[in-house]
């Protein structure tokens, strides 16, 4: 069994007048949303994809848990575990419920928002850790190698550098850096990004808006993680210190320990 316990910390910034952000930190389910700027109901969109998410991995979890069940099989008695397809079902689900609700409410119109997500999966008979996203928000582990960013940004000038367009070195002062390839709320059909990665206890995970890593680079990100005793902590002083550097945007952190990882 996977024991993962988690922390996180937001505000709206010092240029903006509203947090278009939301983050859910359940036992075993974490995610980061951001709502786009400058689109109308982006605090709408990003609140509907964590509220989606969370109800829709929950009653895939609770169906294959009866099902396991009403066959009497040996893993009947493990703890609600989805699997990385049900998150990635879920991800659909919200992207169609942002849809709907931008297309029934005209002051809605063209909402849309980031997602990252990290959860506990079931994956091959076994608890691991998965991944998904959508969007420039991040997910991070830190562990006793250093600092990974696990997911990949879904920008304009990344779409660039992987294509070979642009050099990497272009891309930090490119005037579409902040330009999204993929968000929710845009399109009947998204591509979700998902990695399955094995839980090891002492490693440390972020989960971030943009608005952190706009303004704070990835080796301070690091310094304060490590030095960081507490999550509440860790989460608290990574927003902190996006205000410090300017707070241009709304900036969410949700920072996730693993606990315990056991045989069940």
């Amino acid at each position: 069994m996977i024991r993962l316990e988690a922390a996180q910390a937001t505000d709206r910034g010092r240029r903006r007048e509203k947090n278009e952000d939301s983050a859910l930190a359940d036992e075993s389910l974490f995610a980061v949303a951001d709502g786009l700027g400058g689109h109308q109901g982006g605090e709408v969109a990003s609140a509907l994809a964590v509220e989606v998410l969370a109800a829709r991995v929950k009653t895939a979890a609770k169906a294959r848990k009866s099902e396991r069940r009403h066959r009497s099989t040996r893993r009947s008695h493990h703890s609600l575990a989805p699997t990385v397809e049900d998150l990635l079902v879920a991800v659909d689900q919200a992207n169609e419920e942002i849809l709907a609700q931008s297309a029934s409410s005209p002051e809605l119109a063209g909402m849309g928002t980031t997602l990252c997500a990290l959860a506990v999966v079931e994956h091959e008979h076994r608890q691991a850790l998965a991944v998904v996203n959508v969007g420039d928000s991040r997910v991070y582990r830190c562990d006793d190698r250093g600092f990974h960013q696990i997911t990949e940004d879904h920008t304009v000038v990344q779409e660039m550098v992987k294509a070979g367009i642009l050099a990497r070195e272009e891309a930090e002062g490119h005037p579409d850096r902040h330009r999204l390839s993929r968000a929710l709320g845009i399109e009947s059909k998204v591509v979700v990004d998902e990695w399955i990665l094995e839980a090891v206890s002492g490693h440390r995970y972020l989960l971030c808006s943009d608005g952190l890593t706009n303004e704070v680079e990835d080796r301070e990100i690091h310094a304060i993680l490590v030095r960081s005793e507490s999550r509440a902590e860790a989460a608290a002083t990574l927003v902190s210190r996006a205000l410090q550097h300017g707070g241009s945007d709304n900036v969410t952190t949700v920072v996730v320990d693993v606990s315990a990882v056991a045989l069940p």
